[in-house]
């Protein structure tokens, strides 16, 4: 069984995609995908900011070594029914997707926080249109599934280049599997 729901998260429309079925195990799927007006875009510096944000970055200025983007919350309690508990979380860019950087930056890891709990999982970045395990965790699994989550990206700074180094990232896709 596939539906193919739209969601409002705090004024933003979110597609969750796919919700399915198979023996009692669910699947939803939210696209992070990049907001032209401002108005849309909150940045999640804090557990008070609800909305979604599509466009994610990092910059720094006069610095080398690791740095982490501002993040996104990404809210799935009018998503995913109260009770239900996380067997898997995937996250991956797709192919396609508009990524920048600068020369010697590097994109390494989504590192995704439960604000329900604190728990927090490093997942390898990776553009691609086939997720494998490397896209997945289980470091959520038996937890709340209808919670709200914030998701950074953290990357690395080989050598200053311009100044402002960092990188942009205008799109994802997050995948909770639930029961």
């Amino acid at each position: 069984m596939s539906v193919m729901m739209i969601f409002s998260m705090s004024g933003v429309s979110v597609k969750a995609a796919q919700l399915q079925e198979n023996n009692e195990l669910k699947t939803v799927m939210v696209d992070m995908k990049d907001v032209a007006t401002g108005d849309a875009i909150v940045y999640a510096s804090t557990s008070t900011s609800t909305k979604t944000l599509s466009k994610d970055y990092a910059t720094s200025t006069g610095q080398t070594g690791a740095i982490t983007s501002i993040g996104q919350n990404v809210d799935f309690s009018s998503i995913i029914p109260q009770g239900s508990v996380i067997e898997s979380i995937t996250i991956y860019c797709p192919t396609g997707t508009r990524v920048t950087q600068s020369k010697y930056t590097t994109i390494n890891n989504y590192l995704i926080s439960s604000y329900e709990t604190g728990t927090t999982a490093t997942v390898s970045f990776k553009q691609t249109n086939s997720p494998s395990s490397t896209s997945k965790t289980t470091a959520f699994s038996g937890e709340a599934a209808n919670v709200k989550f914030l998701v950074k990206i953290q990357g690395k700074i080989i050598q200053q280049y311009t100044g402002m180094d960092g990188f942009t990232v205008f799109g994802g896709k997050m995948i909770v599997t639930y029961r």
